[in-house]
Formats: C-alpha cells, structure tokens, sequence
C-alpha cells in the first residue's frame, strides 16, 4: 500500500536533490487551509509587504503608485493582512469615520483571487469593526469589484463617481450586533 504524501512537503535525497510538493488551492476554505489574519504597524516590515501588494494589484495597472503623502496619511489607519502560512496573500486598510469605519486599499495576490479569501478578509475587517463600536462599514468599490461586495452583502449608496479615474460605487453593511 503506497504512503500518502502531506498534501504540503519536500523531500530530502542523498544526491542534495530536494522535491517540493504543493498542492493548489481550488477554493478556500478557511476551516481547512488555516488562513490567519493580523493587524500590521504602519512602517513595519509587513506594512511595506502590504503597501507592495496593493500597488501591484490595485495601481501598476493603472500606471499609478503610492505617494509619499498618501503612505503618510495611513498613520493613524487600521492595517490588516491575511497569511497562508508565510505568505500574505491578502490585505486590507480600515479608516475611522463618525460611527463608521471605512474600508479601503483591499487587494488580494493574484492567484489567490476568486478562492474566497477576500471574503474572509471582509468578515475580519467586519468583526474588527463592529468589535470597535462601529455601526457599518463601507467602501468605494471598483465597478468590477461591485458584484464581490453584493455577494457579502453590502448594498449600493448613490450615484456612481470617478476615483483614480475609473467608475467606483460606495457601497455599506451595517454591522452593529
């Protein structure tokens, strides 16, 4: 009977060859593949992991970056990332507002995206949220990012608005217990 393999390992041979064994998440499930979520300091070692992944996803494409100024603002800000074993694959910024708490910069790797794992972010920044006090939480959502927040239960407020120079629609949940 053949030995089953962790579904994550490497093994060692005498030659100094070493075979790596990953499997490929098909769809998360945060029971199962043990995602964590962390509030990261601002100029942290993290942070700037994070700043790294919202600009790839979030700005390169729009041949954008962070400025100075900006990064300078998130000071007093709320920063989350999410992990799968070492890796961040995931991260978001809250921002207090009244008895609201805005989220924003919310990007996930690549290949990581349509698994579920922004869902879980969503419901971290949530629970955050509504542990501090707030009432809801919002975001300015990309037109592409809308049917996401539908399917996590924000709904629409207003008019559509341009922000970086493509459509955004803010979007709220209440969240009070």
């Amino acid at each position: 009977m053949k030995k089953e393999r962790p579904k994550n390992s490497s093994q060692s041979y005498k030659s100094g060859l070493v075979q790596l064994h990953y499997e490929i998440i098909e769809q998360f499930t945060e029971a199962q593949d043990k995602i964590h979520f962390k509030l990261v300091d601002y100029g942290s070692a993290d942070y700037k992991k994070a700043v790294a992944l919202r600009e790839e996803i979030l700005r390169k494409p729009l041949g954008l970056c962070f400025t100075q100024e900006e990064l300078e603002r998130e000071k007093e800000h709320v920063h989350i990332a999410g992990f799968l074993g070492q890796e961040m694959c995931t991260t978001a910024v809250l921002v207090p507002d009244g008895d609201a708490m805005k989220m924003q910069r919310v990007a996930s790797k690549a290949q990581f995206q349509g698994k579920g794992i922004g869902s879980a972010l969503i419901r971290f920044c949530e629970e955050y949220a509504k542990e501090h006090g707030f009432k809801s939480i919002y975001c300015h959502a990309r037109d592409t990012a809308v049917r996401f927040y539908l399917k996590n239960h924000y709904g629409l407020e207003g008019e559509p608005f341009d922000e970086d120079g493509i459509p955004h629609r803010k979007m709220r949940k209440l969240i009070t217990r």
